[in-house]
This record gives C-alpha cells, sequence and structure tokens, in this order.
C-alpha cells in the first residue's frame, strides 16, 4: 500500500461540477420514472409500464456509473484509482501492468444531437484483472494522460496513440456521413412531401 501524503507524484480531482450533474439526473429519472409509474399502472399493470420502467433503468444506470468515478494518484510505484463514492481503492503497480488501451469516447446519444462533450476512455490491465476510467468527470484530463503515459513502455503508448486515433477517426466518419445523409435524403424528402401537402391543401 503506498503512502500517498508522502509519495504522490500527482493527484488528479474529480469534477465537483459534472459529479453534482450526475447525481441530481439520476434522482430526476428515477423520481420521474417512479412518479409515472405510480400514476399509470393505478388500474392495474398495463403496457404503460415500458415508458416509466425506461426512466427508471436510465436513472439507475447513471447512478451505477456515478459510483464509479473514480480520482487518480500516481506515485512512483502506483497507479491509485480512488472510488471516493464507495470508500475503495485500487492499488496498481506500474510493472504489473501488461495491457493498456485508450479510445475515444463522446456524450453523444444519437445523430441528432449537436451538443455533445468528447473525452477519452483509458483500459489498464494488471494482474489478470481490467480497470478503466473515464476523463469526462476529471479534472485537468491532458496532464493525467501525460503522467501515465511517462511511465508506460514504448509498445503500449503506441497502442494507446493509435487505438484512440482510430475510434476518433471512426466516431467523426461517422458523424460526416450522418449530416450527409440528412442533407441529401431526409431533408429534401421532407420538403417535397411539406410541397405535396401544400398543393393539396391549396
Amino acid at each position: 500500500m503506498p503512502d500517498q501524503n508522502s509519495s504522490v507524484i500527482h493527484k488528479s480531482q474529480l469534477s465537483t461540477f459534472n459529479l453534482v450533474v450526475m447525481i441530481l439526473g439520476s434522482l430526476f429519472l428515477i423520481g420521474v420514472g417512479i412518479k409515472f409509474l405510480l400514476n399509470t399502472q393505478e388500474s392495474g399493470i398495463n403496457w404503460f409500464i415500458i415508458f416509466p420502467l425506461g426512466f427508471i433503468f436510465l436513472g439507475g444506470l447513471i447512478a451505477s456509473n456515478t459510483l464509479m468515478l473514480c480520482s487518480v494518484f500516481i506515485t512512483k510505484e502506483y497507479l491509485v484509482l480512488n472510488y471516493p463514492l464507495i470508500g475503495r481503492k485500487k492499488n496498481i503497480e506500474w510493472k504489473s501492468i501488461s495491457d493498456a488501451g485508450m479510445r475515444f469516447i463522446t456524450t453523444k446519444s444519437s445523430g441528432s444531437d449537436y451538443s455533445f462533450r468528447t473525452g477519452k476512455e483509458v483500459r489498464l490491465f494488471s494482474n489478470g484483472k481490467n480497470y478503466h476510467f473515464t476523463t469526462f468527470a476529471i479534472k485537468e484530463p491532458e496532464k493525467l494522460i501525460l503522467e501515465i503515459k511517462k511511465r508506460l513502455d514504448s509498445n503500449l503508448k503506441a497502442k494507446m496513440k493509435n487505438e484512440y486515433r482510430e475510434s476518433e477517426k471512426k466516431f467523426w466518419k461517422d458523424e460526416d456521413d450522418y449530416r450527409n445523409w440528412m442533407m441529401k435524403i431526409v431533408l429534401p424528402i421532407c420538403l417535397i412531401i411539406l410541397a405535396l401537402l401544400w398543393i393539396l391543401n391549396k
């Protein structure tokens, strides 16, 4: 177990704003789902149960991801993942890391999302276990990524860089394809339908 008070080289912090937003978002969705469930099922169970259960499931998913948010400590011997909301820590020896990866991630949920955030997911394999964390909720994530890369061998650093570059390239290609599809196919069809409706109602 590392002596964190005396040997911490770098310490990341969770973003308070993102943490609060995720907590409130999960509570809101679960609350709305429960209220909707009670209102729609007063006369007995029916197919409308799908909608409130969907809200509750999404709220629970956000809550579980919130609990797994971690800050990261870097010492000479260890990478320490600290999970403050569940009171746990994972100490990973640098020399035990046999594989690593990093991919491009985004908060985009559908093709119609025009405002979204992008980030990175770092994955580490050590002593038969997989560890991962995302940069969405971490302050100054680029500094953290740089410090991690300093302590990995060149092969792992190259693997992380290539994986990230490929996943980012694929995302933006898919994004361009979606925009082109909307502009060249969906928009013209919608305009034709509107024109036909206008002509028929004239």
